[in-house]
């Protein structure tokens, strides 16, 4: 099985909610813009909207795991590490 087909089956389950792939791709997608159009950061007050509060936790906790995103102490979101 290939890499491309493990992702296409990807879920994300937390207790009775689970997300579709579909349904992450397009958050993280959305996520992603949202990043750009702040410059690079954000805070969760940006990001309402996207999604309910529960989903849109568990795609950024997926997002943080896959190194996509990263979150500072302060609570904002962004893309790259500081070097």
């Amino acid at each position: 099985m290939s890499w491309e087909n493990i992702l296409l089956k990807r879920e994300l389950k937390d207790g009775n909610i689970t997300i579709t792939h579909d349904e992450c791709k397009d958050m993280e997608k959305k996520i992603l813009a949202e990043v750009k159009k702040e410059g690079g950061a954000l805070g969760m007050k940006n990001l309402k909207g996207i999604g309910s509060p529960k989903k849109l936790k568990m795609v950024l906790e997926d997002m943080k795991k896959r190194k996509t995103i990263y979150e500072h102490t302060n609570g904002d979101f962004y893309t790259h590490k500081p070097r």
